[in-house]
């Protein structure tokens, strides 16, 4: 997740815009994620998410797919 300080709130709002078209902006305060900034479409994906489901690959869109994929090989190269 890409991440401002709030401080870059006015300076650079354009480019926090683009960046939470693309996915969820984390806002920090005192170098500490305080908000997260999203596409509705983003937000109302998580929203209307069943917390019961278990979702996997081969049941979930294609988007949230790759987002599934770009999250497990971002964890994977922090080994």
């Amino acid at each position: 997740m890409r991440s401002f300080p709030s401080t870059d709130i006015t300076r650079k709002s354009g480019q926090i815009l683009d960046q939470a078209d693309r996915g969820p902006v984390s806002i920090t305060r005192y170098n500490r994620p305080r908000y997260v900034v999203m596409s509705v479409e983003y937000y109302e994906r998580l929203t209307h998410l069943n917390p019961r489901t278990v979702h996997t690959l081969d049941n979930v869109d294609p988007d949230m797919q790759q987002e599934m994929l770009d999250a497990i090989d971002k964890e994977l190269s922090r080994e």
